[in-house]
């Protein structure tokens, strides 16, 4: 015990000077961030020190500290049939790249980053000034007692105290400067309380290393223990953070867009217009990267709005290539002839380079929340909070005095005015601003988001072609889907009940034959030729079933599909919220999406129960499938989910796909859709 309310000042001590460190090293650690690349390696150093701060707590406060980490490790990026990756609409050879955005995607999503981060940045820090205090008091009663020693070594004639000088007398010059505490005191009260200090500084060690153990779990244990979180102010906080960081990423993007439309101009007039091309081309992926980024972050919708390249025609008779007005006598020729039309007469080029001119114009608004939350909250709100760990050792070791409101004081060096207003105010001041900045953060992304709507969408003549190739590529696959169903049918029937209808005509020819000579052989042939014809009925009713199942058209959608649970191979619990019925086609489609559904998760997701959940929502009929199998469903490795995309895409529906490794798979689909009257059902 007495090892333990000896070490309890170093302790405290050590973990000031920790939280100092942490603060230093937050700063090139945000700069990581900032860079994008280093990004995982920061979060990693970050969770390092976090983990110390644990450790600590759990060894010098005796307060064990849970790891609220997300389980599992970062997903891996799904391989493609033809060996490529694909990560958000983009294929890469290789998996190191698609893995490293799963990985910084997977560890800026769990809530235990962003707590870090507030804790390497502002709560240690916060916590360090009451651990600050034993130290303090030791200081400062050691310092007492020095200072009445000295006292009484200048009293005392002919010391070397008394000759000015020594280290007595530079204690006594700092125990005294304290604003005049101990100045003209009796010496036994200065005795007094330097004792007192000393014992409170030791006393109080190991309640304040317990106090600082429970603040670190309150801050870095599970969201559960903090009000912080469970109340939501924080969540607030930190998407108010992500959203300023969103908005000054989209800056730089408009900054670097800039740069290629200044970059544009001057290829312009030197090469006369050919540079266009070429830069308006080769800028594309990033004007589509920054398209999905701001449909990501916007909850917008920006589709690639370019033009297809139509292919080149075949030579004609004399085997020139016709491109225009142009013929070209070589392949090679024409294609790179064709080339500057196909770019130039595409509105989307034109509108790119508009963004490029104008979007830093809007894209600027993002300094104003980064300015109120970094000078505001960073600056003015913590200064005082900052200042105990660096101004109040500094002056004590030094002498040299700084104000606590020393970002005040800065401010007033290029604002005279604020030089009149008590230091204080700053603080309050200061709150307002950052909060103020963190209310503007979403507002300025969303006009930055915007203006890309405006510029960067598809124009209405581009949306009419994409609709159209829509409607022409839906329309070919429900005529495959069709040719196919018909072939099925056919072999269904060749193979089935044809094939037992002939059986039975032989046996029943049989029977004629045998009818006077063998009775007993013809009745056993004529009992066979009524098994094959009950055969060939259930072979008839499974056949009417696969096309359009009775029950469907007996009892409704909500129905058939609780009959079709009651024969899938594993229990499916069925809610329906339907108020009528959808059209007969739309009906058969979801009715066979959810059959293909069940069946994948009884084949392969290796699930124990599925969820079926069929509602008409805003115009349209969403079916949700979950199962709780081992996950990992990819559209790309099979062709059972394009198959149910295509079915739905005849309609107008969609398909989404939720499966992350280890489960749960949810599977969305919706079609556009009006409901009937409604119908009775047996629910």
């Amino acid at each position: 015990m007495i090892r333990s309310y000896a070490l309890a000042p170093l302790r405290l001590l050590a973990l000031a000077l920790l939280a100092v460190a942490g603060l230093a090293a937050a700063v090139p650690l945000m700069a990581s961030v900032a860079v994008v690349v280093t990004y995982p390696a920061a979060v990693g150093v970050c969770r390092r020190l976090t983990g110390f701060a644990r450790r600590l707590a759990q060894a010098w406060g005796g307060v064990a500290v849970e790891t609220p980490y997300q389980s599992g490790s970062a997903p891996v990026p799904p391989q493609r049939a033809d060996g490529w990756y694909e990560h958000d609409g983009q294929l890469f050879k290789s998996p190191a790249y698609p893995r490293f955005f799963l990985r910084m995607q997977w560890l800026s999503e769990d809530p235990a980053t962003a707590r870090d981060w507030g804790w390497l940045v502002l709560l240690a820090p916060l916590g360090a000034v009451p651990a600050l205090l034993g130290p303090v008091l030791l200081v400062a009663g050691v310092a007492a007692l020095a200072g009445a020693a000295g006292a009484s070594a200048v009293a005392a004639p002919g010391s070397a105290a008394a000759a000015g000088g020594g280290t007595w007398s530079r204690l006594l010059d700092v125990a005294t400067s304290w604003g005049g505490v101990l100045d003209g005191r009796p010496m036994w009260l200065m005795v007094a309380a330097g004792l007192a200090a000393v014992a409170a500084g030791v006393l109080a060690g190991p309640a304040l290393l317990r106090a600082h153990g429970l603040w670190t779990r309150y801050w870095l244990g599970h969201a559960s223990r903090s009000w912080w979180h469970t109340s939501g102010f924080g969540e607030w906080l930190r998407r108010g953070g992500h959203d300023t960081w969103k908005a000054v990423l989209l800056l730089g993007l408009s900054l670097t867009g800039f740069a290629v439309f200044a970059l544009t101009l001057l290829l312009t007039m030197v090469s006369g217009g050919f540079g266009i091309a070429w830069i308006s081309y080769a800028v594309r992926p990033m004007m589509n990267q920054y398209r999905r980024l701001c449909a990501k972050w916007g909850g917008v919708e920006l589709p690639d709005p370019y033009r297809p390249r139509e292919p080149l025609g075949r030579p004609g008779p004399d085997g020139r290539y016709r491109v225009g007005r142009s013929l070209y006598a070589t392949r090679d020729g024409a294609i790179r002839a064709g080339f500057f039309p196909w770019v130039l007469g595409d509105p989307a080029t034109w509108r790119d380079l508009a963004w490029m001119a104008t979007a830093p114009l809007v894209a600027l608004s993002a300094v104003l929340p980064g300015a109120l939350i970094g000078v505001g909250y960073f600056g003015l709100f913590w200064q005082a909070l900052f200042w105990p760990l660096w101004g109040l050792p500094l002056f004590l070791i030094t002498g040299f005095w700084v104000s606590p409101w020393y970002c005040w004081q800065l401010l007033a060096l290029g604002f005279p005015a604020l030089a009149a207003v008590p230091g204080w105010v700053s603080v309050p001041v200061g709150l307002l601003l950052g909060l103020l900045g963190v209310v503007l953060a979403r507002p300025v992304l969303y006009t930055i988001v915007g203006w890309a709507m405006l510029l960067l969408a598809p124009g209405r003549t581009a949306r009419l072609s994409e609709r159209v190739e829509h409607l022409a590529q839906t329309r070919a696959d429900a005529v495959d889907a069709q040719s196919a169903e018909l072939r099925r049918i056919e072999r269904d029937l060749h193979d089935g009940a044809q094939a037992r209808l002939v059986a039975v005509g032989l046996s029943l020819g049989a029977v004629e034959q045998l009818m006077e000579r063998d009775p007993a052989a013809a009745r056993e042939l004529l009992a066979q030729a009524r098994e094959t014809s009950a055969a060939a009925l259930s072979d008839l009713r499974d056949l009417v079933r696969g096309i359009h199942p009775p029950v469907l058209a007996e009892r409704g959608l909500a129905d058939a599909v609780r009959a079709l649970a009651l024969d899938a191979a594993l229990p499916v619990d069925v809610h329906a919220e339907l108020p009528g019925q959808p059209p007969a086609p739309i009906a058969t489609a979801a009715y066979f999406a959810v059959a293909e559904a069940l069946a994948n998760a009884s084949r392969h997701a290796a699930a124990h129960r599925v969820g079926v959940d069929i509602r008409h929502v805003a115009g349209l009929l969403r079916v949700t499938v979950t199962d709780d199998g081992h996950g990992g469903a990819d559209p790309a490795r099979g062709s059972g989910l394009r198959g149910l995309r295509r079915r739905l895409a005849t309609f107008d529906g969609t398909l989404a796909l939720h499966s992350p490794q280890g489960g749960p798979t949810v599977l969305t689909m919706e079609i556009p859709c009006v409901l009937s009257s409604p119908r009775t059902s047996t629910s």
